[in-house]
């Protein structure tokens, strides 16, 4: 038996949706579900709506050495399944360890699942070195056909290799039902989650390697003055937090309603956007980038320093705006 991969996911309006100039991808997690939500017509929002939304895009982590890792450097399980349940998405998910013994009988389930969500129509979120989408399979062949967040290109992952990937760890969730939610409490609680974020360290990142919230921008900063970095991995690193903050501004602007202390959280962020924006352009000078010229790093530094104040002045007007309910969570903030 073969599937052929869903042609209206690959060619239909998710792939003109990406050409807007305000819809900016990251290749996370949420742009993935984004475009599953799109083809399934749960959602008719922009990309960065559900990014915001499901509070992934306020996410600020970093290794201390500024690696690619640094960008998908969280707890999967708790936070896709929660992303997803603040949205109205009901979902399943599997992950663990490749080099575990009983890794083949996941695996096997695991196909089992996809194949099984991709039959009713719902292509499956799958981990493979980024997040991708698996929208087809082909049992003559033994492979899944999988794509990103955008575009029409498609790869052929053979069953075999599913959860084999650079790194040990293998990871799918399935969408399984969406239903409809109060869309203001929802956006109002993502940006409670934005306090959270900032605020708390991933428990599940040992603090020696790693730096969350506030606490990343100085990792940054340090890793740069002491050049322990590759620039090409940093500059990566950089990048995507910068189309996270472009996200979050294009986000922001449309939640004027939620409180009179927006404006000031609209301005600060649409600021700090402004700032990673300057940021990558002295990351893009290649030539100096690439060599550590001091200048350019200096430079990138001290911006650093003007973004994580214009950040934490956004945070201290969303805790303005929503003080009682921030407070009545005490020191659980992240509390849902």
């Amino acid at each position: 038996m073969a599937t052929q991969v869903y042609l209206d996911l690959i060619q239909g309006k998710q792939a003109q949706y990406s050409k807007d100039p305000n819809i900016i991808s990251s290749g996370s997690y949420a742009d993935v579900m984004h475009r599953i939500l799109l083809h399934k017509m749960w959602t008719d929002f922009p990309r960065h709506m559900i990014a915001g939304m499901t509070a992934t895009v306020f996410r600020l982590v970093v290794d201390r050495h500024l690696t690619e890792e640094s960008i998908s450097a969280y707890n999967w399980m708790a936070e896709n399944f929660v992303a997803a349940d603040f949205i109205g998405v009901t979902a399943s998910q599997a992950a663990g360890f490749s080099f575990a013994p009983t890794f083949p009988l996941y695996q096997k389930q695991a196909l089992v699942d996809i194949k099984s969500s991709i039959d009713r129509g719902v292509g499956a979120i799958v981990w493979h070195d980024q997040f991708v989408i698996a929208a087809g399979y082909d049992d003559v062949e033994q492979v899944l056909l999988i794509c990103n967040s955008e575009g029409r290109d498609v790869t052929r992952l053979p069953y075999d290799s599913f959860g084999r990937n650079s790194t040990p760890y293998w990871y799918y969730q399935v969408l399984e039902s969406c239903r409809t939610v109060d869309v203001w409490e929802v956006c109002k609680e993502s940006l409670i989650q934005a306090v959270y974020k900032w605020e708390t360290h991933d428990y599940m990142l040992p603090p020696q390697d790693y730096a969350c919230g506030a606490a990343a921008y100085s990792a940054i900063a340090t890793a740069l003055e002491t050049r322990v970095y590759d620039p090409r991995q940093a500059a990566t690193v950089l990048r995507y937090y910068c189309k996270s903050r472009e996200n979050i501004a294009f986000y922001i602007t449309k939640l004027g309603y939620l409180s009179d202390h927006m404006v000031q959280v609209i301005q600060e962020y649409t600021s700090l956007s402004d700032l990673y924006l300057e940021m990558i352009g002295w990351v893009d000078q290649f030539n100096l980038w690439d060599v550590k010229e001091p200048e350019c790093v200096q430079s990138v530094i001290a911006l650093l320093h003007q973004a994580r104040e214009t950040e934490q002045r956004a945070i201290d007007a969303i805790k303005q705006a929503f003080p009682e309910t921030i407070a009545n969570r005490f020191k659980d903030v992240g509390l849902r």
